[in-house]
């Protein structure tokens, strides 16, 4: 019992706990303070592409004919707007409210049936 304990409480496990815990508070006090800074990106947003050549799949932001996790990764960066909005990603809105929003994200995620 006593070796367990010290294991525990070694020097390398209390600075992996301590840098941990770092990480969540600072992770906590980031997501306060942009909470508000998202807003949904609009259709009208998107910048102009050619007439698109095929009915795009509900989802397939990227437009690579499969709904991926980087369809997510993809949608979350237009949201941030860290990426160009596309006439493919609005027209593969799964929603087809016309926005982009975490909540298209989400129902991604749910398609694909990520637990």
């Amino acid at each position: 019992m006593q070796n367990k304990l010290q294991t525990l409480l070694s020097r390398r496990n209390l600075h992996l706990f301590a840098f941990a815990t770092i990480c969540v508070v600072g992770s906590f006090l980031i997501g306060i303070q942009s909470a508000g800074d998202i807003k949904p990106v609009l259709h009208t947003e998107a910048q102009p592409a050619s007439v698109l050549s095929h009915t795009p799949t509900e989802g397939d932001i990227d437009g690579d004919g499969q709904v991926t996790l980087q369809d997510v990764v993809d949608l979350l960066q237009m949201i941030q707007r860290t990426r160009p909005l596309t006439q493919q990603s609005i027209a593969a809105d799964p929603d087809h409210d016309g926005e982009l929003t975490v909540s298209d994200a989400i129902a991604i995620i749910d398609r694909l049936n990520i637990p």
